[in-house]
């Protein structure tokens, strides 16, 4: 490669490699620009060139997929290169992967994935005294009072409490929201706060908080932008693996990742500040900062994270950075209520770029099998077949 390449020039070049009929030498030097935008040093063509390189292929690999729900590379100034260089954004390792996938083996009957829908808007409210309440069929109207705390669901299904002024003697009457495998809900808490939750996730609240502090459980994911009150903190309560953490704050916005299938808990801060405490020490976030508390109770800080990727869940599509086979079938294992079986050793490819949460399961399926991950679905289960 050098500086006069054009992009034409450069896009044919891509799809030699991606073919396998590049000369040895035209390998080395694709594999050598790989790695040299990795680091974000040299490349041979402007970013208006390698933008338009990018959406060729991707076009054109598409096409042959029938794809249907694009897997759109973010960041155009920092990732486009990724789009040309993986064809979407599917790398392993340090390697290039833009070679033609084979065609499946296992092809993915409608039938088989029939029953295999996308999460909505579905949760259980169990108010103090023990009762269930299905959110997502009851009606838009007042669903209890308690205390001087009215709680309905407003015609946009959003479930709202609307707290009165609390008696001096009053007790304090606990609820929980609790979405399932395949589910999503949003609430207001009585100080006007908003949570979202993600999939298979709860969250225990106070119908009216106390005059000293806000208080609530989290289990699972949820994002929360929460109301200011300087004189009463707003704290979240969270376990892993047995070790007790907390998450406080004023006035902000941030995601809190806490299943105990993950490796850590994760509190990604977009704006304002919170203070996170686990057993590992105390340590202050500012915005684009992640804190991640993991099983043994230690903290590590990581700066500058992908806070869009943080909450994508919450904005409706699967985002991923890097992510590991592991990782995405454990999103898509909460998501769309399947088992997920490996029938072989844990594929080593990792993947970037995203998809539409309301994807059918087969388009899920084939972004995995451009990074050679197959699949065979069978019911509700899952099975990731031994790579090829």
């Amino acid at each position: 490669m050098n500086d006069a390449m054009n992009a034409q020039q450069f896009a044919d070049l891509l799809q030699r490699y991606r073919a396998g009929t590049c000369t040895e030498e035209e390998k080395q030097l694709v594999e050598a620009w790989y790695n040299d935008r990795r680091n974000e040093a040299y490349n041979p063509v402007s970013a208006e060139d390698e933008a338009a390189i990018g959406k060729k292929l991707y076009g054109q690999i598409a096409a042959e997929l029938g794809f249907e729900h694009t897997l759109a590379v973010r960041r155009p100034n920092r990732w486009y290169w990724i789009a040309a260089a993986a064809a979407i954004g599917i790398l392993s390792g340090a390697s290039l992967l833009l070679k033609k996938p084979a065609p499946p083996t296992t092809v993915v009957q409608t039938s088989q994935s029939a029953s295999i829908v996308p999460g909505g808007n579905k949760a259980l409210l169990t108010l103090a005294d023990g009762s269930v309440i299905v959110l997502d069929s009851a009606s838009n109207d007042t669903l209890s009072k308690q205390g001087q705390t009215v709680v309905f669901k407003q015609r946009d299904g959003r479930l709202v409490y609307r707290a009165g002024a609390q008696a001096e003697n009053e007790a304090i009457a606990y609820n929980t929201i609790s979405t399932p495998r395949g589910g999503q809900y949003e609430v207001v808490l009585p100080d006007g706060s908003k949570v979202w939750l993600n999939a298979a996730s709860s969250l225990r609240f106070p119908a009216s908080f106390s005059a000293q502090e806000r208080l609530v459980e989290l289990n699972g994911e949820a994002y929360f932008e929460v109301m200011p009150v300087k004189t009463k903190p707003f704290r979240v309560s969270l376990t892993h693996a047995g070790h007790p953490s907390t998450v406080e704050v004023l006035g902000t916005h941030f995601n809190i990742m806490a299943y105990g299938d993950e490796a850590s808990i994760n509190t990604t801060l977009l704006e304002g500040a919170v203070k996170v405490q686990s057993q590992g020490g105390v340590r202050t976030l500012q915005p684009g900062q992640q804190a991640r508390v993991t099983q043994n109770g230690q903290m590590e800080v990581e700066n500058d994270v992908d806070t869009e990727a943080a909450i994508a869940w919450k904005n409706g599509y699967f985002l991923f950075s890097n992510s590991d086979v592991p990782t995405i079938m454990r999103q898509i294992a909460r998501w769309y209520d399947v088992e997920i079986e490996y029938a072989g050793p844990v594929p080593s490819e990792r993947f970037i770029g995203e998809i539409p949460r309301n994807s059918h399961i087969n388009d899920v399926v084939k972004m995995l099998e451009l990074g050679n991950v197959y699949c065979r679905i069978e019911g509700k289960k899952i099975t990731i077949l031994p790579s090829r």
